[in-house]
């Protein structure tokens, strides 16, 4: 699956290297990749490819690494719309096996900020086929405790 033409690559995190451990921008070793996009009506959607160390059932991704998926993005079309955050709560729904060495897509769509509370939507498909949704509630970080995720201080 490759990117629609209208979209831009964007990086969402001021700390991408700190998410390697489980997720990456390429899937040779073996782990999930995901990259980042903006569509031209500003919602985040990504691409997520699945290698070799994501799989559960034979043949099939481990239901963490969807989670691990969906929680990343969600949270990523948060902090794409200013929201520095961190997840509370994910409410995921399998509906169907994702295949190894498959990409999917994932759709986010920022549902609401109120306070320090966000809630973003999203949803894992391969075509047509819908494998997963999740809704998220983030909050957002307080400013004292944005050092630890900037470098240089807030953005």
């Amino acid at each position: 699956m490759e990117p629609d033409p209208s979209w831009r690559p964007v990086s969402p995190f001021p700390f991408a290297g700190a998410r390697r451990t489980f997720t990456g921008p390429a899937a040779e070793d073996g782990r999930v990749a995901i990259r980042y996009f903006l569509r031209p009506d500003s919602e985040l959607v990504a691409l997520a490819s699945f290698g070799t160390l994501s799989e559960g059932a034979p043949g099939q991704v481990h239901g963490g690494a969807v989670l691990t998926v969906l929680d990343e993005a969600l949270g990523a079309a948060a902090w794409a719309a200013g929201h520095p955050v961190l997840t509370v709560r994910l409410s995921t729904e399998f509906r169907r096996p994702v295949p190894l060495a498959s990409t999917l897509l994932v759709e986010t769509r920022l549902v609401s900020s109120r306070h320090r509370l966000v809630i973003v939507e999203g949803t894992l498909r391969r075509g047509d086929a819908l494998h997963a949704s999740a809704e998220g509630r983030f909050m957002v970080i307080p400013p004292a405790e944005r050092g630890r995720f900037f470098s240089g201080g807030d953005p």
